[in-house]
């Protein structure tokens, strides 16, 4: 199908932040809101929340930073768009929300996690709660905002000669989550869903491991050439991290958080600079250490790994081609099941 190529001299940028509420979501939306960009901020709905996101938006907005490299004369509005992001369905319908009104996005920012020490714990579709919010609903999410971000890539590429494409380096997928920390998870090829093996470890280095592999799986679509997915790890960052652990290992994380954690603000702007404001301004991005036994590391085009100040990370030896394809096979058919479908 022919891309319809629009005049975007003035549009402003267009970002998506997932769980926008608090944390570094919160912070990479206030950042991006600072710099110039309409976010779209996506999160469960709370009384007063969505009043408040877009309020603090707004005021942020107003007090643009000289980081961005966008029109100031292009109207920004930001929206806040309600989800479930435990139900994969519920993701599916948001992301189709979204592009209905705002068929070129520029950056997809997904932040959404927990920290628990709970066993498996199945969602109503099914699917472990930590797996999901870690790994199935960013796949979900991506999948379902591709056509948009196509738009943006076809957009820049259209434009590029003259100088006038909003993101110059493309678009810009960023997941932020465990980049170039964490393990291989040994057993995906027997336990995919971590239904046998569950463990904290275990959870952690799945999710990790999958986001590599799946965003490499996408970047390397023919289709998808041009926009730049990116796998971050945060650092140790002052948020409401742990909410949902015990009473006393909350504490404990509370105590120290202050004294060892950077504000999610400043974690947001190590992040986004090298990545979305480098694009933005033509800038080229970081470029994935790739392990020796990567098939990405001849392929190019693959996923970026960075870590918590930017800079860049290797993927895991056990990112492999075969890797890719059972990974990717066994995500389909998660999705499907809940009825999200490739786009």
């Amino acid at each position: 199908m022919m891309t319809n190529i629009t005049n975007n001299a003035t549009r402003p940028v267009k970002a998506v932040v997932i769980s926008a509420s608090s944390g570094i979501g919160q912070g990479c939306a206030q950042i991006l809101a600072q710099n110039g960009y309409t976010v779209l901020a996506v999160a469960r709905d709370r009384p007063g929340r969505q009043s408040s996101i877009l309020s603090d938006l707004q005021d942020k907005s107003s007090k643009r930073a000289n980081h961005s490299t966008n029109n100031t004369n292009a109207a920004v509005h930001h929206e806040f768009y309600n989800v479930d992001a435990f139900s994969l369905k519920d993701i599916s319908r948001v992301t189709r929300e979204i592009s209905s009104k705002h068929p070129v996005i520029d950056a997809v920012i997904l932040t959404q996690g927990m920290a628990t020490m709970q066993g498996y714990t199945p969602t109503k579709e099914g699917n472990d709660e930590k797996m999901t919010l870690h790994y199935f609903s960013r796949v979900a999410m991506v999948l379902g905002l591709l056509p948009a971000l196509r738009q943006s890539a076809a957009e820049c590429h259209h434009q590029n000669k003259n100088d006038d494409g909003r993101m110059k380096k493309g678009p810009v997928v960023m997941s932020v989550l465990s980049g170039g920390v964490h393990s291989v998870y040994k057993k995906m090829y027997e336990d995919f869903s971590l239904e046998k093996n569950y463990s904290i470890k275990n959870a952690a280095d799945a999710a990790g491991f999958y986001n590599d592999l799946a965003l490499d799986v996408i970047a390397l679509d023919e289709r998808n050439k041009g926009i730049n997915f990116v796998h971050a790890s945060p650092g140790f960052v002052n948020t409401n991290w742990g909410t949902e652990l015990n009473p006393i290992l909350r504490s404990m994380v509370r105590m120290i958080q202050p004294v060892l954690g950077r504000k999610p603000m400043v974690c947001a702007e190590n992040l986004l600079g090298p990545t979305v404001f480098a694009s933005e301004k033509g800038d080229d991005l970081p470029k994935t250490l790739f392990t020796s036994s990567s098939s990405s590391s001849t392929g190019g085009g693959g996923v970026i790994v960075i870590g918590q100040n930017g800079e860049a990370k290797a993927l895991t030896k056990g990112h492999t081609d075969g890797a890719k394809k059972f990974l990717w096979d066994e995500t389909i058919k998660v999705l499907n099941k809940a009825g999200v479908t490739e786009t």
